[in-house]
């Protein structure tokens, strides 16, 4: 690095102290140091965020696959697990855009942390997918328990008016004696 230095200054046709130099050289390890330590935190972070949206997705995607004792509970539930899902959408591409713009200065760098964006975004895309799945069977199971009350209301009232006939004094006639009574009430009708 001293080296360096010194021909950096060689050609502009100066000559640099040899303490000159070995104090840039020192400066200069100096701040590569600290760029590579503020790299290595930056990556920390990212991986952290990353793994954080990553068991948020895994969460979700568990919950979703969970059966909820009823239908008004599972609908409550698929809502916010669907803005939860949301959120982390936001955060995954707020997360992508600050991993692109980390790549200019770093790309290696950018192409790891790329790879696990591009995961965590499959990740999330089937969650979605999961979502969207989950949507539609609470919108059945809606229809059919719409249904299913209906039918039950109807034979509900259909049993009360079979309880109620049970209930009644009906005198129960055989068919020959009621095609006497007709031929009677006829007679006197056309009488």
């Amino acid at each position: 690095l001293a080296e360096q230095q010194q021909s950096k200054y060689l050609d502009l046709y100066t000559i640099l102290p040899s303490e000159i130099s070995m104090q840039l050289a020192e400066v200069s390890l100096a701040l590569g140091a600290i760029e590579d330590q503020r790299t290595r935190e930056i990556k920390e972070e990212f991986s952290s965020r990353i793994h954080n949206i990553s068991e948020k997705l895994k969460a979700i995607s568990a919950k979703f696959k969970e059966k909820s004792p009823d239908v008004d509970h599972a609908k409550e539930e698929a809502k916010s697990l669907s803005v939860n899902l949301d959120s982390c959408g936001r955060v995954l591409s707020e997360l992508d855009f600050s991993v692109q713009e980390f790549g200019r200065r770093n790309p290696l760098l950018s192409k790891q942390l790329g790879d696990s964006i591009s995961k965590l975004s499959e990740m999330h895309h089937q969650t979605t997918r999961l979502t969207d799945c989950r949507s539609n069977w609470l919108k059945k199971a809606v229809c059919y328990l719409d249904e299913y009350n209906e039918m039950l209301d109807f034979i509900v009232r259909w049993s009360e008016k079979a309880k109620s006939l049970l209930r009644a004094n009906i005198i129960w006639n055989s068919s020959v004696h009621l095609q006497e009574q007709i031929r009677l009430y006829q007679k006197i009708i056309f009488c």
